[in-house]
């Protein structure tokens, strides 16, 4: 430990490799702003300054990292992605089995059955006609057309 503390430039570079199996690890984003953090305390110790110098860095650097990348994960992780039942929104489908305010029904989209529920809660009586407005889970929220 005193030959660590003695070489701080591998107890800097020590900490990046642990931040980096901790995110590989995790898939999570919670240590990647430490990478960066160790890299640059790691930087600073090849300066000479002194190890309380070097952590302050190291902590400075971390949380710069944090607050200048967070909100761009954050958007980025928010984005919707698209799914193969997205493509169900806007089509026409059947009503296969009645549903109520209280319990959803059963509609046919695309030549596959589905749980539906109305969009406004009214029912749906067996043969009326649909589109889907949007996806719930599992279910299919649609609007009757009228006739």
């Amino acid at each position: 430990m005193q030959w660590l503390l003695d070489n701080p430039t591998y107890l800097w570079l020590a900490v990046v490799i642990v931040a980096i199996v901790v995110e590989a690890v995790t898939y999570a984003l919670v240590s990647i702003w430490f990478v960066g953090g160790g890299l640059v305390a790691m930087l600073s110790s090849a300066f000479g300054i002194s190890l309380f110098a070097q952590l302050l860095v190291f902590l400075v650097f971390s949380v710069l990292f944090l607050v200048m990348t967070r909100p761009l994960i954050k958007k980025k992780q928010q984005a919707h992605v698209r799914t193969n039942v997205d493509s169900f929104i806007g089509k026409r489908g059947i009503v296969t089995k009645e549903s109520t305010s209280f319990t959803p029904g059963q509609g046919k989209v695309g030549g596959q059955i589905w749980t539906i529920v109305a969009n406004d809660s009214r029912p749906l009586y067996m043969g009326e006609e649909f589109i889907v407005e949007s996806v719930s889970g599992v279910k299919l929220v649609v609007e009757k057309i009228e006739s």
